[in-house]
């Protein structure tokens, strides 16, 4: 097997209980040509002290600090000091596996594409969560396939974080500043640049679930962000593989009700602009969803409860969210 350098952007802000603990899961990979590029964007807390600390214990790792510009600015400013032939991403408060890089790499290798993606693990407070459970897996798709999968999000997870991707297709693509869900805006950029795509299976990436994550907070203004770029991806596939338009259904459905359910959180939601926006869209497609052979039966659960009984839904969503909280 060749061992041209891989180089591992990690953004760090505001993660002093997390990052040693991410830092040492990559310094254990199996795979040791690495160059670790930490870049402290603008930390306000002990981070960047820590970076340097954590420097020292290891020449493969480069600190960088700058002003804070979000999670995006700091992907993008590592990709531009990246020396590595490839790039993955990890972000400072999860961890990895000590085989990701090796498996990533030799899935590469013997695919001939310039990206490779593993599978995900959520980890809650009370258990491990593997995104997908079913039987191994070692698919070279193209672009279409990739969709597919991407809208069905079984196997795909779908995130920067789960890939490995060659210098100059990384070093093409920019993370989007100013948005969150940036991943999702990433992967239609993705999706128009290149055509073929290497999937293999092993939840190799822990992906650590923490209160005030962008997943789990309060909803913000901002959040409308991944309706946004979920928009575009409705429209980038019903331009070019109107195919998948159940699939999409489904997709677009649980990014009504990811959003909604943030929205639920917070004083006096009825009267935010963005919740008889997010309500119209989730009852213009209960019918369909709940007709759709392809929708899993938690998404139409869900969707029927909260139109017949939104109090009672809330009541049982914070019920689950309380019971998977990390903190």
């Amino acid at each position: 097997m060749d061992n041209e350098l891989i180089s591992i952007i990690v953004p760090v802000y505001k993660v002093e209980k997390y990052l040693e603990k991410c830092v040492k899961s990559i310094l254990k990979q199996t795979y040791t040509n690495l160059e670790i590029i930490l870049v402290d964007d603008g930390s306000p807390d002990k981070c960047g002290q820590l970076c340097d600390e954590l420097s020292k214990i290891d020449g493969r790792i480069i600190v960088f600090h700058k002003e804070n510009g979000g999670l995006s600015d700091a992907r993008n400013y590592g990709v531009e000091r990246a020396n590595g032939e490839y790039i993955g991403f990890v972000d400072s408060d999860d961890y990895i596996h000590e085989s990701m890089y090796e498996e990533l790499y030799k899935a590469i290798k013997k695919s001939g594409t310039a990206i490779a993606e593993c599978g995900v693990t959520r980890v809650y407070k009370n258990i491990l969560r593997p995104h997908y459970e079913g039987e191994d897996y070692f698919l070279v798709l193209d672009r279409e396939g990739y969709l597919k999968e991407y809208l069905e999000n079984k196997r795909l997870y779908g995130s920067a974080w789960c890939k490995l991707i060659h210098k100059d297709l990384a070093k093409k693509i920019e993370f989007p500043t100013g948005k969150i869900y940036e991943d999702a805006f990433y992967t239609l950029e993705l999706l128009k640049t290149i055509d073929k795509y290497t999937l293999i299976s092993g939840n190799y990436y822990y992906y650590y679930i923490r209160e005030n994550s962008i997943t789990t907070r309060p909803f913000s203004s901002k959040d409308m962000d991944y309706i946004e770029i979920m928009n575009q991806i409705q429209d980038y596939t019903l331009s070019n593989f109107p195919i998948f338009k159940e699939q999409l259904l489904v997709r677009l459905s649980f990014a009504y009700i990811s959003i909604f359910n943030q929205l639920l959180e917070v004083d006096n939601y009825k009267n935010k602009k963005e919740y008889k926006v997010l309500k119209n869209k989730l009852k213009d497609s209960c019918f369909k969803v709940l007709v759709n052979k392809k929708a899993p039966r938690n998404l139409k659960a869900a969707i029927l409860l909260l139109r017949i009984n939104e109090k009672l839904y809330k009541y049982v969503l914070l019920k689950y969210k309380t019971y998977e909280s990390n903190e």
